[in-house]
């Protein structure tokens, strides 16, 4: 997680890597939006907006999410997502275009051109307090197909906020790498894990400079440890982020190389040692 706040921080915020950037808009939900609900007074994520909410015409569209397009100023419904499978359209590909061959570009974020900030609860259980963190997320309010008003946020925005990365919006933010009162800074996992945090921010930038420079040749291997642990779909999550920001996942040499079995990691001698417990013998 704390990885994922500086590429986020450092590759998506103070700069933009352009393959980083065309990569998740195409293979990603990044750019996709969801609707808000209000809660207590904040906003909480609720579900992905859908081609349903704004028509009835649109085949399987409770099974189509919605983007922002930039090219024409309004949501837009790109292939690719499962209801195109069924539909018989033949529009699965992930391609960028409307259904009349137009080029989109989805939005990724609406800190520029969204309608107002409101503030967003996250669940949070490091805490004995509160159990959430509130953080300040710019958003568009739409009208849905019987004239309700929803308000929206992308992916990529709610997720900037959910890492704590700073960009001049209200909230419980923290205020940059050294603070671990906050998550998910490289000083906050220090106090969790005790790996340095100037570790952490170097292997992070550079994971991340690598697949830049080599369009995604960046590569985490790992075998099935993390399986052993109640949580390990929401491990798998965390580290997924990484390759799939830096655009590596399905790029050969890159992405996550994953198998179960750590002695085809290191000489087998080492790991039969203690594997079969020859040193008792």
């Amino acid at each position: 997680m704390a990885m994922t706040h500086v590429i986020l921080k450092e590759f998506y915020v103070d700069k933009q890597v352009p393959y980083f950037i065309n990569y998740v808009k195409q293979y990603t939900d990044l750019p996709f939006l969801v609707i808000l609900e209000k809660k207590n007074g904040s906003f909480v994520s609720d579900r992905f907006l859908r081609a349903s909410d704004l028509s009835d015409n649109e085949e399987l569209g409770e099974w189509k999410t919605v983007i922002w397009d930039r090219m024409e100023n309004r949501l837009a419904v790109p292939n690719g997502s499962l209801g195109f499978r069924w539909d018989k359209s033949n529009r699965w590909n992930l391609d960028l275009k409307t259904e009349d061959g137009k080029d989109l570009d989805p939005v990724l974020s609406f800190i520029d051109m969204g309608d107002e900030t409101v503030i967003v609860d996250f669940p949070y259980f490091g805490s004995e307090n509160t159990g959430k963190i509130s953080r300040g997320v710019p958003v568009k309010k739409i009208k849905n197909r019987d004239g309700k008003e929803l308000v929206v946020a992308t992916v990529y925005d709610l997720f900037l906020a959910h890492t704590g990365v700073n960009r001049g919006l209200p909230g419980d933010y923290p205020e940059d790498y050294d603070d671990a009162s906050r998550p998910y800074t490289p000083a906050w996992q220090e106090s969790i894990t005790g790996v340095n945090k100037f570790n952490v921010i170097q292997v992070a930038k550079e994971f991340a400079e690598n697949a830049a420079l080599t369009s995604g040749k960046s590569m985490i291997a790992m075998g099935g440890g993390t399986n052993h642990w109640y949580h390990s779909d929401q491990i798998y999550r965390a580290i997924l982020n990484l390759v799939l920001l830096t655009g590596s996942q399905g790029v050969n040499g890159g992405g996550w190389a994953h198998y179960v079995g750590q002695e085809k990691v290191r000489p087998l001698e080492g790991f039969s040692q203690i594997a079969f417990a020859n040193d008792w013998v």
